[in-house]
C-alpha cells in the first residue's frame, strides 16, 4: 500500500499528494454514492475522515476501522492489511484516497480498501466532501421569503427578518449549515430544508386546529427553534462541533441570537418575545432529550411534535434510500429496520409539503380568520 504521489523522478523534489481528480484518474470524477454500486463493485474515491481507530480481531490481528464521509453522506470501511502503517495516513480530519470494494458485512454496506493515501484538497474540492440537500438554495429562499411575508405581527416579522437576513453573517450561515452531526439533515443546506419542512408542518397544524392556535406564534418559533445550530456545529467536512456549541448547546445559543436581535425591535412586546423564547427553549420536549423546559404553551407543544416528526421522517427516508425494495439496514437510533414496499420507479412524482404554503403577503391576510383545514 505504498502512498502514490506526483512526484518527479530525479528531480529531488519531495513528493506531494495527489489532489482528488489526480487520484481517480480516469475513473469516473466525481465519484458516484456508495449505495449506488452494488456487493463487490470497484471504488476508486476520495473521502473526509471522520473516525479512525485500530482494532483487534479474534485472531488477534490488527485492523483499521474507518467513518468515511464524502458529499453524499457516510460510510464505514475497513482496512485488514497493514492496519498500524496506514492509520499513519488515514488520520481523523484528514482527507485520503482509497481504491477498494464494496461489501456487505452483517447487513450492512461498507468499503473494505485496498490502498489508501493523503490527498490534497484545496478550497475548491471542499465540495466534494460535504452532502449537500437535494433541494435546490433558490427554492428554499422563495419558501422562506414567502413565510416571513405570511407572518402578520409586525415586530415579530422585523425580528424574523432582522435574524435572517442573507446578509448578515447569521442568515448566510443559516442557509448553508446543516441540521445535525449525524442522523438528520446532515448536510450543507439542511438546517433550512429542516426549518422549512417544520413550519410548513406548522403552517397546517394552525390552520388544522383553528384559532387557538397563535400562528404567527407558531411559525416564528418553527423558523427559529434551531437558529442555535449556525454556531453550534462547524460547516466543514465532520461537520464538528464548535467549542461554543460543546460548552452550551443550540438552545442556549439560540435564546442568545433572538434576545441580542430583540433590542433592536423596541416595538416588541415582552410578553410576545417570552413566548418565542419558551418555544426555542422547549422545542427539544423533554429534559431527557436535554430540553431545559418542556412545552407549556399550545404552540409549543405543536412545535416540539412537528419538529420531531421531521427529524426523524427525514431519517428513515436516507434509510430507505439504500435500498430499491425490502428491508434497510438496522438502526440503532430507532433500534429496529424499515421496510420499503415500493421501489423508486412505482412512487408517484409529488410536491414535498412545503411547497403548499400561503403566497399572499401578511397584509393580505390581515383580518383573516384561521380555517380548519376540513371547513
Amino acid at each position: 500500500m505504498a502512498p502514490i504521489t506526483n512526484a518527479e523522478p530525479g528531480t529531488g523534489r519531495a513528493a506531494l499528494p495527489l489532489t482528488p481528480r489526480e487520484w481517480v484518474a480516469d475513473g469516473v470524477f466525481p465519484w458516484p454514492p456508495i449505495h449506488a454500486l452494488q456487493d463487490n463493485d470497484p471504488v476508486v474515491a476520495c473521502f473526509y475522515v471522520q473516525v479512525a481507530q485500530l482494532a483487534l480481531t479474534r485472531q488477534d490481528k490488527p485492523y483499521l476501522r474507518l467513518q468515511l464521509s464524502d458529499r453524499h453522506g457516510a460510510v464505514e470501511a475497513r482496512i485488514w492489511e497493514d492496519a498500524e502503517r496506514c492509520a499513519a495516513i488515514a488520520r481523523e480530519g484528514g482527507f485520503v484516497g482509497i481504491r477498494g470494494r464494496v461489501e456487505t458485512y452483517n447487513g450492512k454496506r461498507q468499503l473494505r480498501v485496498d490502498q489508501v493515501a493523503p490527498v490534497r484538497v484545496g478550497p475548491g474540492d471542499l465540495e466534494l466532501f460535504m452532502p449537500r440537500s437535494h433541494r435546490a438554495p433558490e427554492e428554499m429562499e422563495r419558501e422562506l421569503r414567502s413565510l416571513l411575508a405570511s407572518i402578520g405581527d409586525r415586530p415579530l416579522r422585523t425580528l424574523l427578518e432582522r435574524i435572517l437576513d442573507p446578509a448578515t453573517e447569521t442568515g448566510q450561515r443559516f442557509r448553508h449549515a446543516p441540521a445535525a452531526k449525524h442522523n438528520h439533515h446532515a448536510y450543507v443546506g439542511g438546517l433550512l430544508e429542516h426549518t422549512l419542512s417544520v413550519a410548513a408542518l406548522c403552517d397546517f397544524l394552525a390552520r388544522h386546529y383553528g384559532t387557538l392556535v397563535d400562528r404567527d406564534l407558531l411559525l416564528a418559533g418553527a423558523l427559529l427553534h434551531d437558529i442555535g445550530k449556525v454556531r453550534e456545529i462547524g460547516i466543514q467536512p465532520g461537520f464538528a462541533y464548535t467549542d461554543e456549541g460543546k460548552l452550551l448547546g443550540h438552545i442556549l445559543l439560540g435564546l442568545q441570537i433572538v434576545s441580542d436581535a430583540a433590542r433592536h425591535v423596541p416595538d416588541l412586546p415582552e410578553e410576545r418575545l417570552l413566548l418565542l423564547r419558551h418555544l426555542i427553549a422547549s422545542h427539544q420536549g423533554k429534559y431527557e432529550w436535554q430540553s431545559p423546559r418542556e412545552p407549556r404553551t399550545l404552540e409549543a407543544l405543536l412545535l416540539h411534535h412537528a419538529d420531531d416528526l421531521d427529524a426523524k421522517a427525514n431519517q428513515v427516508m436516507l434509510l430507505l434510500r439504500d435500498v430499491d425494495r425490502g428491508w434497510t439496514e438496522y438502526d440503532r437510533a430507532f433500534s429496529r429496520e424499515f421496510f420499503r414496499h415500493r421501489r423508486s420507479d412505482e412512487v408517484p412524482d409529488a410536491e414535498p409539503i412545503s411547497e403548499a404554503l400561503v403566497e399572499e403577503p401578511a397584509e393580505a391576510r390581515a383580518g383573516q380568520e384561521t380555517l380548519d383545514l376540513f371547513s
